[in-house]
């Protein structure tokens, strides 16, 4: 039996859920830098006359910084190991804040901002790779969903902190305690974070083999006499990975899971990251526009845990169909109360639910996609044109905003571009193919799964 049919289908051990709780804490990150910007944006944009667009990219700087991390920067842990990587990314993430704290005017702030998506976009794409090796087949897609809450926890937890730091202590306190929270969190990678049992099963390196069994005993598994002897077929290059992405047995789903997830991601950063300028400027509610902020990571988070607990009974595919069409609805309905002049905090809720949930399916169905050779390669390569799409978001509505397009109009397109995301998940379930390698697509799934799986939906 290879390392991860012993971890996948054995029990769940204190050592695993404690992994898992250090990557979940990790991904907070993400969401506590996106509603600080966005909480300090009202304050920010006048105190430094920042217009509409030049805002835009300050939102997307982060976005466009994540890309670099998933695409470019966390492949590289295939190499060099993946707490290397991750502990790479959370320094990143560190100085970044600290360099926006710091940020005497516009363009340093900008600075700061890519730096530190550079570091959100390595742990992220890092750290889910951490999490689906790590997690028993039972407990995969439970565990994958707690994962995606990551930014709507941290969004939510942030935005609280928001709501009383700002007005006492100034826009520039968030990113300070942003960048003590990380440094807290750095010192728990550097003293907690295991490596990748994968990487270590396919390494070279001369202490792999004694590392391996140490981390095997932790979680009660008994240890291997030796590695993997095919270990340099797994350290598979991006373009071998984009290459059989491409390829006949993988393209569909490839392009189906691609434009859903990038839509998803580019509608969810507008939503979290325009929202209080938009209600603001639409209600003349500075008030209102921080609390429907504060509402859409409450309801991200709030999404992902639904999702993680009836995903305990319910395929991935389908709850991940009913959440979309959830986001889509309540995007919909938000365009066309603030279109009458009302504002209902349950429908932003409601919308931001649907987006919470809909991420969570995606981060269970994207790794269960593909086979273990280009797993880790393969969910960075979602996860950075996930951020790419989500750079254009943010950017595309600040030109949208200064050419006069109201809250109401925003949210409506929004609706819009989720109904096309909607239509390309449908045939996912039926396009992916199952093989022994392949990760659940439900804690229900038997480990047994080795048939192309086209009829359940």
């Amino acid at each position: 039996m290879d390392i991860e049919s012993r971890i996948r289908d054995g029990r769940m051990t204190a050592f695993q859920l404690m992994t898992v709780a250090l990557c979940i804490l990790a991904t907070l990150s993400d969401g506590y830098d996106i509603i600080a910007i966005s909480l300090a944006g009202p304050p920010l944009r006048e105190e430094w006359g920042v217009d509409p667009v030049a805002y835009g990219y300050l939102l997307s700087a982060a976005i466009a910084g994540m890309v670099v991390g998933a695409v470019l920067i966390a492949p590289l842990a295939d190499r060099f190991g993946r707490r290397r990587l991750a502990i790479t990314g959370q320094a990143l993430i560190t100085l970044g804040m600290a360099m926006a704290w710091l940020a005497p005017g516009y363009h340093l702030m900008l600075a700061g901002r890519f730096v530190t998506g550079i570091g959100i976009g390595t742990i992220t794409a890092v750290m889910g790779v951490l999490v689906a090796e790590y997690s028993s087949r039972r407990w995969h897609g439970f565990m994958m969903a707690m994962f995606s809450t990551g930014l709507g926890l941290g969004g939510f937890l942030g935005g609280l902190i928001g709501m009383r730091l700002i007005p006492t202590a100034g826009w520039q306190s968030m990113f300070l305690l942003g960048a003590v929270i990380n440094v807290v969190i750095l010192a728990l990678c550097l003293a907690l974070l295991p490596e990748s049992l994968q990487f270590l099963a396919t390494s070279r390196r001369r202490d792999a083999l004694p590392t391996l069994n140490r981390l095997l005993v932790r979680m009660h598994r008994e240890p291997i006499d030796q590695l993997s002897s095919t270990s340099a077929e797994q350290h598979t290059s991006m373009r071998q990975t984009a290459r059989s992405m491409l390829s006949t047995e993988l393209l569909l789903v490839t392009v189906l899971l691609a434009v859903g997830y990038c839509i998803l991601n580019a509608t969810l950063y507008v939503n979290i990251g325009w929202t209080p300028d938009l209600i603001t400027t639409a209600t003349d509610d500075t008030e209102l526009g921080l609390t429907f902020g504060t509402l859409a990571p409450l309801g991200g988070a709030i999404g992902g845990l639904l999702y993680a607990v009836v995903s305990l009974r319910v395929r991935s595919h389908p709850l991940t169909v009913a959440a979309l069409a959830l986001g889509t609805g309540g995007a919909a309905l938000l365009g066309i109360t603030l279109l009458r002049g009302e504002t209902i905090l349950i429908v932003p809720l409601t919308m931001s639910i649907g987006f919470g949930a809909a991420i969570a399916g995606y981060y269970a169905l994207i790794p269960a996609a593909y086979p273990t050779r280009i797993r880790s390669s393969a969910f960075g390569l979602h996860i950075g044109l996930g951020r790419l799409a989500a750079t254009l978001g943010p950017s595309v509505t600040g030109h949208l905003v200064a050419a006069g397009w109201g809250a109401s109009s925003v949210f409506l397109a929004i609706a819009a571009l989720l109904a096309v995301a909607l239509i390309a998940l449908l045939p996912i379930r039926a396009a992916i193919r199952r093989g022994p390698d392949a990760l659940p697509l439900s804690t229900a799934e038997p480990a047994s799964a080795t048939v192309i799986e086209r009829s359940t939906p």
